[in-house]
């Protein structure tokens, strides 16, 4: 079971509760919640249930984010270097945009 460990010399700029969607089998929308963590040197989510890390890119394969709405909710989509698109959602939504930008991430239109 995969579990955020922080690495030497690695400063937390936030962490909190969120949920991640994607399709694992293709077709149908899995949502599994657990923990974002924003760190000096990486972004990460592990799911809560089964402890699995579904996004863990280290800052230089950030690309950027783009914030939406899904229906009642902010929806922040971090995409990789190789335009691979993350999207969550959850209370700490706007503050996950916060963090993204004070490690030099860029939010896309």
């Amino acid at each position: 079971m995969a579990k955020f460990l922080q690495r030497p010399n690695e400063r937390i700029i936030g962490h909190g509760m969120m949920a991640y969607y994607h399709r694992p089998y293709g077709a149908n929308v899995h949502t599994a919640s657990g923990t974002m963590y924003v760190t000096d040197q990486r972004v990460c989510f592990y799911e809560s249930m089964i402890g699995i890390a579904h996004m863990e890119l280290p800052l230089e394969q950030v690309r950027g984010f783009v914030v939406s709405r899904m229906l009642f909710f902010t929806r922040v989509t971090i995409y990789s270097r190789e335009g691979v698109g993350y999207p969550f959602t959850g209370f700490p939504a706007k503050k996950l945009q916060d963090w993204l930008r004070q490690v030099g991430i860029r939010q896309e239109r």
